[in-house]
């Protein structure tokens, strides 16, 4: 991902003031993956920001400072007139984050929103709101990035990053008394090989198939409901590859159907594995 930086400030745009957030923005997104150019600095002023906004084109911009209530942070009132949709999300849990520290991080308007492909981002000028936007940002960068890039999440089976809240979220009902996720992950060996990374490669009826095995968990006694998901493409170990999960009136019931489900996928899902070892050699194994 490409990012961009922008700082805004009046003090440091003029020079009175030298900047120190911008460059720990910098490394932060550098250390999240994206590639990062050095900050901008621009005053306090809507259209300075717009202007720098619209320079270049980049996948994530954070902008930092002027997200305050004084006159002249005016950061978010840029930002918000450019954005296309919203993400309400962002701003809540960077002020809760803030919360733990300080009653007035409800005073933030700390922002973020989608425009034309990028992910736009407004943060408070300090060392330590950066810090916590970068933790709200860091587990949602990239599949934020796949999203926006118009990845068909509607799939179950996919290259973009798979997660169990997803799942949980789908299986969740007020009659449910008992949800369970399983969670198939990347590992460091197999058959007492070490495995550097792996890449899964699936028949082009896979998704449908996935849907007939999920369709068929619904039939097991006691389930509510069910649901799947299954990552393809280049994955490092520990990387999440499989997830599935399964609610149901009582334990008993959701436990036994979460393992029918697994057992299933492995059986007549059509999805190939190519184990890549640390000594150099390789193998594909035929299995989800």
């Amino acid at each position: 991902m490409k990012a961009r930086v922008i700082v805004c400030s009046d003090s440091a745009a003029a020079g009175s003031t030298e900047d120190t957030t911008g460059p720990v923005l910098v490394t932060g997104l550098r250390d999240l993956g994206c590639d990062v150019d050095e900050p901008l600095v621009v005053p306090d002023d809507v259209a300075a920001i717009t202007e720098a906004i619209g320079a270049g084109v980049a996948d994530v911009i954070v902008c930092t400072g002027g997200t305050g209530l004084g006159p002249r942070d005016v950061t978010p009132d840029a930002v918000l007139a450019l954005i296309d949709r919203e993400l309400p999300g962002f701003g809540e849990a960077f002020r809760a984050r803030g919360r733990a520290q300080t009653p007035l991080a409800d005073l933030s308007r700390a922002v973020a929103g989608t425009r034309e492909g990028c992910l736009l981002v407004a943060l408070p000028g300090s060392h330590g709101a950066i810090a916590d936007g970068l933790a709200v940002l860091g587990p949602l960068l990239e599949h934020a990035h796949h999203v926006i890039a118009g990845a068909d999440h509607r799939r179950l089976i996919r290259s973009t990053p798979i997660t169990t809240a997803e799942i949980e979220a789908e299986v969740h009902r007020p009659d449910a008394g008992a949800v369970v996720v399983f969670e198939g992950r990347v590992r460091d060996h197999d058959h007492g090989r070490s495995v550097a990374s792996l890449t899964y490669e699936a028949h082009p009826d896979a998704d449908a198939v996935l849907r007939e095995v999920v369709a068929e968990a619904l039939d097991q006694p006691g389930v509510i409901a069910a649901a799947s998901l299954h990552r393809v493409g280049d994955l490092a170990i520990g990387d999440l590859a499989f997830t599935a999960a399964v609610s149901a009136a009582h334990r008993g019931e959701a436990f036994a159907a979460c393992a029918w489900l697994v057992d299933a996928v492995k059986e007549r899902l059509p999805v190939w594995k190519l184990q890549r070892f640390t000594d150099g050699t390789q193998e594909w194994v035929n299995c989800a």
